[in-house]
């Protein structure tokens, strides 16, 4: 009897709770660029850059949609804007409870992802099957 090879797949959207925590971190870098002893201006200036960081890191965090794959005969794949890439889990990947922080190798260079719990469509108990995963694979 041939074994039917496994075929998985998540799609990865905007997580609330990943908004609200970087939406924290930005509002308090934001202060504490007025709370030390440097001139107005450069404080000004270094407000500057932290609000307008946290603005794009924030647009691009509401236009996240994307799709991880694994397939016992392809591995992982990861789909994103139309393109799907192979992609190498490296073991420096951190699995909690809560996050995953993805790290993987695509064309020789390394990248990182976040992966919050409440970030899976169309069902958040798919998180637990891509923990299973990532932990036998």
């Amino acid at each position: 009897m041939k074994k039917k090879p496994s075929d998985s797949y998540w799609k990865i959207t905007e997580s609330v709770w990943q908004r609200r925590i970087l939406s924290i971190i930005y509002s308090l870098a934001f202060i504490a660029c007025f709370m030390n002893a440097l001139p107005w201006a450069i404080c000004v200036s270094l407000a500057s850059v932290v609000f307008w960081h946290g603005l794009q890191t924030l647009k691009r965090l509401a236009r996240e949609n994307w799709l991880i794959n694994y397939h016992d005969e392809n591995g992982w794949q990861l789909t994103e804007f139309g393109a799907t890439d192979s992609i190498e889990i490296l073991p420096s990947t951190v699995i909690s409870r809560r996050m995953i922080f993805l790290h993987y190798q695509h064309d020789g260079k390394k990248r990182y992802r976040i992966i919050a719990k409440d970030a899976l469509l169309p069902n958040f108990n798919d998180y637990r099957q891509l923990l299973v995963t990532l932990k036998t694979y």
